[in-house]
């Protein structure tokens, strides 16, 4: 079999980087190119970062309120957009599909800390033709950023993992504070972070790595948080909608999901809440909830993470876009199973990556829960796969 897959065995690094980050560019523009012929970006909708860009930048009106999403990601936009002077959307399209062939070669180098060279060329291999993540790819949205920067982090992360403790980890917490910046749900990553370096580094390394992470992790929530109490004169540190998510999502009746944003948007008008007091409005009445109803809100915890894994997908899609996704999801996670039960007893950081794992998992159990939200996750459940699938992809037949 080995034979028959020379770039995972016989090519060069050189050759295979260069081929498979021409591939994984190649799959994403005509995503894109597909995309924009059929208008399938717009059909699905979109978050308001490109716009606030646009306002930033003259090209829209400025609104009552643009602190509803974390920073980062409109920032970047507006900031290509600026140099460009255009009010395009494709230029940000493009950028982001080599950001997304990026972390094809930013996947092989995380994985080389965990496996050995063939398979970490097979995850990314595998993360380079990922449908999910080439799916979002070219939408005005921030998992492409999102995923390259974590990977970045992860790089960084294994890379000073045994290294001495020095100012190299406070510049890694900076790149993790601008992790956060761009999706504010890795916020508390750390927390995490400090238990699986603790159980193999032991208490006082744990400590001293999250100590130096922690002025860089925050410093950007900082900086974003001073500007919008100078602007608002409110305390709003990243995300001024963290009170609607909260509300929006916790449930496990699908019909409510679906009509909770109109019926939420209909109530916070109805009582003349402002755009700067809707996320406190709806906080407000998550908490009563759970405090209320304790053991219905454990209930909907438990079933919201058992839902954040589910294989299928729900509406807007199509019959035959859940039937492929859920073929597929099925096939990477059984093999990410394989993946799991091959790494016991392995001498590597794996720890981080259940970390990781089990951090979004317990974030968007009480946070909204979508299919949208776990594609982050994607290159760490295609490194696992990966792990699962290369003995049998290179095992050679016996002789007979």
């Amino acid at each position: 079999m080995e034979g028959r897959l020379p770039f995972l065995t016989r090519w060069s690094a050189r050759r295979f980087s260069i081929s498979v980050f021409a591939l994984a560019l190649a799959a994403r523009l005509v995503a894109l190119a597909v995309f924009q012929a059929k208008g399938i970006g717009d059909s699905y909708g979109r978050d308001l970062y490109f716009n606030l860009a646009l306002s930033w930048l003259g090209y829209l009106p400025m609104p009552e309120f643009d602190a509803t999403h974390p920073p980062l990601y409109t920032l970047l936009t507006a900031g290509l957009l600026g140099l460009l002077r255009t009010s395009s959307q494709l230029p940000v399209l493009v950028v982001q599909c080599f950001i997304g062939a990026c972390s094809v070669l930013a996947m092989r180098r995380v994985a080389s800390f965990l496996v050995d060279e063939k398979t970490a060329r097979l995850a990314a291999l595998w993360l380079a033709l990922d449908p999910a993540v080439i799916f979002f790819t070219p939408q005005l949205q921030t998992e492409t950023l999102f995923i390259g920067m974590i990977l970045g982090f992860f790089w960084g992360l294994f890379f000073l993992w045994d290294k001495p403790l020095s100012w190299r980890h406070a510049a890694l917490g900076l790149w993790g504070g601008l992790c956060v910046s761009c999706r504010s749900v890795f916020g508390a990553f750390p927390g995490f972070l400090f238990f699986v370096i603790w159980q193999s580094k032991g208490f006082a390394r744990a400590l001293f790595f999250c100590l130096l992470l922690a002025p860089g992790w925050f410093l950007p929530s900082a900086l974003w948080t001073a500007r919008n109490h100078e602007k608002y004169g409110k305390i709003l540190p990243l995300s001024g909608q963290m009170g609607w998510t909260l509300y929006e999502g916790f449930t496990l009746d699908r019909e409510v999901v679906r009509n909770h944003p109109h019926e939420m948007a209909a109530e916070a008008k109805a009582n003349g809440v402002s755009q700067i007091e809707i996320g406190g409005y709806f906080y407000t009445k998550w908490k009563n909830f759970v405090q209320e109803n304790p053991l219905q809100s454990l209930g909907i915890v438990v079933g919201k993470a058992v839902l954040y894994w589910r294989p299928w997908l729900y509406d807007p899609y199509t019959g035959w876009q859940r039937a492929i996704m859920g073929g597929y999801f099925t096939f990477l996670f059984s093999f990410a199973l394989l993946g799991i039960a091959a790494a016991r007893g392995s001498r590597a950081p794996w720890g981080a990556v259940y970390a990781v794992l089990l951090y979004h998992t317990a974030a968007h159990a009480v946070f909204l829960t979508t299919l949208r939200y776990r594609v982050p996750l994607e290159p760490f459940l295609c490194l696992l796969a990966a792990a699962g699938a290369a003995p049998y992809l290179t095992k050679r037949p016996r002789a007979s």
